[in-house]
């Protein structure tokens, strides 16, 4: 099964970021917006995983958040990987929060090491809202991203981390939780 590690994000801001998806939308681009119900901050993507070591990596992670206490995340601005000459993914940011979740991911990291996976190199947390297929008005594309570059988006809860398996389906990535870890 294919499987990533996430924080999830409150309803408030997520109706936020869907009001942001649909002026993306508006300007044309040839975009693939990110399902609401699956917008999160993916902590680290694990790839395919064998159902034998679901307990291993749930372990791992409760090891890696040991200690940590719920804290707010300040969603920010509009921004693309990897550049505005050439877009892939657009993202929205984080500010408030972003040195905790940098730490968190460091040491899941340090956790799922001993069991095969590797380390993320250059993690950065943010929320995937859209995937630029093609060119197509990336020039209008880029102007949106430049005028949202500030865009506040409010504060979410951190509360947990969760094990997630995405199932592909012909209309995009299903979701299902396979472990949640609560924060202090």
């Amino acid at each position: 099964m294919r499987a990533f590690v996430a924080v999830d994000i409150d309803e408030t801001v997520r109706r936020r970021l869907v009001a942001a998806q649909e002026q993306l939308a508006a300007t044309g681009a040839d975009i693939k917006l990110v399902e609401p119900p699956n917008i999160h901050v993916t902590m680290k993507f694990l790839g395919e995983v064998l159902e034998d070591k679901i307990s291993g990596i749930e372990e791992a992670l409760k090891k890696s958040v040991a200690g940590t206490s719920q804290f707010d995340i300040g969603v920010k601005g509009i921004g693309v990987f990897p550049s505005l000459h050439y877009v892939r993914v657009v993202w929205v940011g984080i500010d408030e929060g972003g040195s905790e979740l940098m730490n968190i991911q460091r040491k899941i990291d340090g956790e799922l090491q001993p069991l095969g996976f590797r380390s993320e190199r250059d993690f950065v947390p943010h929320l995937t809202i859209a995937r630029v297929r093609t060119a197509k008005n990336r020039d209008r594309l880029a102007a949106f991203v430049k005028e949202e570059a500030e865009a506040e988006f409010g504060v979410t809860r951190a509360q947990a981390v969760e094990l997630k398996q995405s199932t592909l389906t012909q209309k995009g990535p299903v979701y299902s939780t396979l472990a949640r870890i609560e924060f202090g």
